[in-house]
């Protein structure tokens, strides 16, 4: 009977050792759930997976992207996209719940109207900061090719087909393309983890463990218990005639065994179920957790860049997040190196605009005529040590930041960037040299961001506008100036180089056969003031100073040296020269409730143009 119950015992735990594991492993349904659809029909440009479309199922969204011989894909807030497509057509794509299909329809969407001169903006329409009116972000001309456009959050290329595992949050978008103009790819495959629960799988495998412990037991005492009553009973062969018994005495008679076998049997038992109760019962003590721990997979908890608590009031997005700024600083960097070595005011011209661009043209001349020259400072690509974007979801954005200062001998450099439209990238039309031993003014957080003030705002000490006209007097007259008691005189670093003192002194040198003029007006660049935590407002600004030069006698010249010499191209000339000087600046201006005055956080001059008059 032992025999038996091992028997019994092994098969059954085999049965559950083996349902337990097919449960984890060939009965287990999917681990994913995926869709799929071709958008080969619509042969659009570009192809939209909208953000309630990967967040439909929850977990990581894995896209599979093929179809054609390049495949481009970036996700971004589905404004920006939609910004960007404009008035362009593209498939979007649909997902059905109910029955874990995909869809795709082509969009076409309709061409924004622009208001008459004179008529006002239509309802819901705000205009831009500064005054002007925001620009629609249609399309007009045909979509560019989507790589490297500084709107990405993130974008991937593959040749052919392009697989990417990531986890956005449903207000962010993928756009799919190839390089704009040919059909977008046209197959496209989503899927999402799907968590299956099989509780059973682990007391199974457990149990029937357990219970082949329980069959070797009993195999192992029905052993024992053979070998001590030396193997199992035989038939008995026919009994003899019954001889009549002789008397035996009562000394010689066989002691009885039987009890003594049958306690060592019972002990054996004992100590087989005791050992068998034990496992049992460290198994059990083991707790269910230890069960699921061990055979229960659940996908690993994977960060969301969703945001845990939606705020009680809509925050304005910014206009970069950090990991844009420093992949848009890096290009930066790289192309405006690139256009310094080889002098090429084209390739400057697509990541600098402003004042920026004008000194690196007049540059790039002077030193192709002379090339003891320096070149312009250059602009460092790490590290991002302050990021400040603009907090809107409109265009033009701007965004301030500050690179560099890791090198104690190289003083960081502030660069204020531009976007003016969905398509275009972000230009640097500032970039100016910090002063030393000038603290900047706190700012909020780069997931934060700024607003950007109007230029005539009256809650700060100095309107925005009018900061650089003042300063310009501060320049030409010194302590004189009605504006001096506005600013503070140090440091400043500007007014020591070329301010009053300089002027006088220069004009006091400068030959009796001529005469030396100077005047000054306001900058191409445009006026920015990004607004500081204590309610004051960071301001980039620019003007131009002039250095008329003229013969006071007939027969006189005007020698020309140096720079000037370079960009004009002359040596000398009768009819008297106009150098005009560009001055790259950025304040701080305290609010009107403080007792404060202006601060010149940092600067940059530049010969910019030399003309014969």
């Amino acid at each position: 009977m032992r025999f038996v119950s091992a028997i019994v015992a092994f098969v059954v735990a085999a049965a559950m050792i083996v349902f337990g594991i097919a449960q984890r492993t060939w009965l287990a349904p999917p681990d994913r759930l995926t869709a799929s659809v071709s958008t080969a029909e619509e042969e659009a440009a570009f192809t939209v997976i909208p953000g309630s479309v990967l967040a439909s199922n929850p977990g990581q969204q894995r896209v599979e992207i093929s179809g054609g011989e390049t495949v481009w894909a970036a996700y971004a807030r589905t404004s920006d996209i939609t910004a960007w497509l404009g008035d362009e057509p593209y498939t979007s794509l649909r997902y059905d719940a109910e029955t874990d299909e995909l869809s795709a329809r082509l969009v076409e969407p309709e061409p924004a109207e622009e208001p008459a001169e004179g008529e006002a903006p239509a309802e819901g329409e705000t205009p831009a900061e500064g005054g002007t009116q925001a620009e629609t972000p249609a399309a007009e001309a045909a979509a560019p090719n989507p790589a490297g456009s500084d709107l990405w959050l993130e974008e991937r290329t593959g040749e052919g087909t392009l697989s990417w595992t990531m986890n956005v949050p449903d207000d962010v978008s993928i756009l799919v393309a190839s390089d704009g103009t040919a059909p977008a790819p046209a197959s496209i495959s989503l899927s999402w983890p799907l968590s299956h629960s099989t509780p059973w799988a682990g007391p199974l495998i457990i149990g029937g463990g357990v219970l082949l412990l329980v069959g070797l037991g009993l195999y192992i005492w029905g052993l024992v218990h053979m070998r001590r009553t030396r193997g199992p009973r035989r038939k008995s062969p026919p009994r003899a005639p019954k001889l009549p018994a002789a008397p035996r005495p009562r000394a010689l008679r066989a002691p009885v065994l039987e009890p003594e076998t049958t306690a060592k049997g019972r002990r054996a038992a004992r100590r087989t179920a005791l050992a068998s109760g034990g496992i049992v019962a460290a198994l059990l003590l083991s707790g269910c957790s230890a069960v699921e721990d061990l055979f229960e997979s659940a996908p690993a908890p994977v960060p969301s860049t969703t945001a845990s608590a939606a705020p009680a009031e809509e925050v304005q997005p910014v206009a970069v997040t950090e990991g844009q700024l420093r992949r848009i600083i890096q290009n930066v960097s790289e192309t405006v190196t690139q256009a310094d070595t080889d002098r090429n005011a084209d390739l400057a011209a697509t990541r600098l605009a402003g004042p920026a661009l004008e000194e690196r043209r007049a540059n790039y001349i002077m030193r192709g005529a002379d090339a003891a020259i320096a070149a312009p400072v250059p602009i460092p690509a790490s590290p991002v040590t302050l990021d400040l974007p603009q907090a809107t979801d409109t265009w033009p954005r701007t965004v301030l930041a500050v690179v560099g200062g890791d090198d104690p001998a190289v003083a960081p450099i502030a660069l204020v960037l531009v976007q003016e439209g969905p398509r275009d990238n972000y230009l640097v039309n500032y970039q100016v040299t910090l002063q030393a031993n000038v603290p900047f003014p706190a700012v909020a957080p780069p997931s934060v961001g700024a607003p950007l003030l109007p230029n005539d705002i009256k809650l700060l000490t100095v309107q925005p506008d009018q900061l650089a006209a003042q300063y310009a007097d501060i320049l030409a007259l010194g302590d004189a100036s009605q504006y001096a008691a506005n600013f503070e005189a140090e440091p400043d670093g500007l007014r020591t180089q070329v301010g009053v003192d300089y002027k006088n002194n220069k004009k006091a040198n400068f030959p009796t056969t001529a005469s030396l003029e100077f005047s000054s007006a306001l900058g191409s660049g445009p006026v920015l003031t990004l607004a500081s935590n204590d309610s004051g407002g960071i301001t980039a600004t620019s003007i131009v100073e002039r250095e008329t030069a003229k013969p006071v006698e007939d027969g006189a010249t005007v020698n020309l040296e140096g720079q000037v010499k370079a960009l004009s191209g002359l040596t000398s000339t009768v009819k008297g020269v106009e150098s005009t000087y560009g001055y790259q600046l950025l304040f701080y201006i305290p609010p009107s409730s403080e007792d404060g005055k202006v601060v010149l956080l940092g600067y940059a001059q530049a010969l910019i143009g030399v003309k014969e008059l």
